[in-house]
Parts: C-alpha cells; structure tokens; sequence
C-alpha cells in the first residue's frame, strides 16, 4: 500500500518543482507518470476498490495541491523573495513620462505633417508628435489643435 501513496506524493512534489525549474515540461510530466502509476499500481496490486479511491483521490487532491500551493507560497520564505508585492503608483511618485511630458499640449494648435487617417504626424510647438484624430481625415498642411491626451496618445481634430 506504500507504494501508490509514495508515487502519488512524488508527482505532486515533481509538479511542484516544475513550476521552478526550468526542465521544457520533464519533471512535470515525471510527476504526471508517477501520479498515473500510482494509480494503476492500487489497481493492479490492491484491487479495484484502492484502485478507485487512488484515482479519485488523484482527481481531487493534484488540483487542491496545487492551488493550496499558491495560497500559501507568497507566504513563505523564498514566496517573500521571488514575488513583488509593491505597486508603482503616482502617488508614489511613479509616472508614465510620456504622460506628464504631453499632458500640457491640450489646447495648443499645430500643422498636420501627414495625411491623419486618423493617425499620423503633426507639428506642434516646432517638435514632431505622433498623433490621432477622433476618426476624421485629415489631409498635409490642415490645421489642428489637440483636445485630449490618453496616456502617450494625442488626440487631435481639424480646426
């Protein structure tokens, strides 16, 4: 009977170290060889009744693991280590700088350099920007004037 229940306990760690080692899928797929074979090994050696209660318990216990596995790891030790917990937030003083670098374009005018179908370049403040319009087409040479920035996207319409 030990058989199966150490087969069954080293494919669930050969799972687990999956996770971490980078082996192309081989000790994950060991550890799925090892959980099959202890399944069939109840079966062949204990009968049918050891042999269903393995393979249940396979069933219900490999997805259990494995997401018990991830509750807890970022808890432990190495979790500690290996996972970021802080987020990059303005507040904190982390910024896109594209973002702050093209928020004080709104309102200002420029020259359209390309045909804007809705994207392309416009000359605004003599510096080259990559822009949008809101869906209309723009021909070389039209005036346009900047109505919104999402992020590093400026959005312009004709005037």
């Amino acid at each position: 009977m030990w058989l199966p229940v150490s087969l069954m306990a080293v494919g669930l760690v050969a799972i687990i170290v999956e996770l971490f080692v980078p082996a192309a899928g081989l000790v994950g797929l060991l550890g799925l060889g090892s959980i099959i074979g202890s399944v069939v090994t109840a079966y062949r050696d204990h009968g049918a009744v050891l042999g269903t209660v393995m393979l249940v318990s396979a069933l219900v216990l490999v997805p259990l693991f494995i997401i018990f596995y991830f509750k807890v790891f970022p808890r432990t030790f190495i979790g500690r280590r290996l996972i970021l917990h802080d987020t990059q937030e303005r507040v904190n003083g982390f910024a896109s700088y594209t973002a702050s670098r093209y928020e004080d374009l709104v309102g200002k005018e420029g020259t359209a350099m390309t045909v804007l179908r809705p994207s392309g370049s416009a000359k605004i403040e003599e510096r080259k920007y990559s822009v949008v319009t809101g869906g209309e087409y723009l021909d070389v040479g039209n005036r346009v004037q900047v109505i919104k920035v999402e992020g590093s996207r400026i959005i312009v319409k004709g005037v």
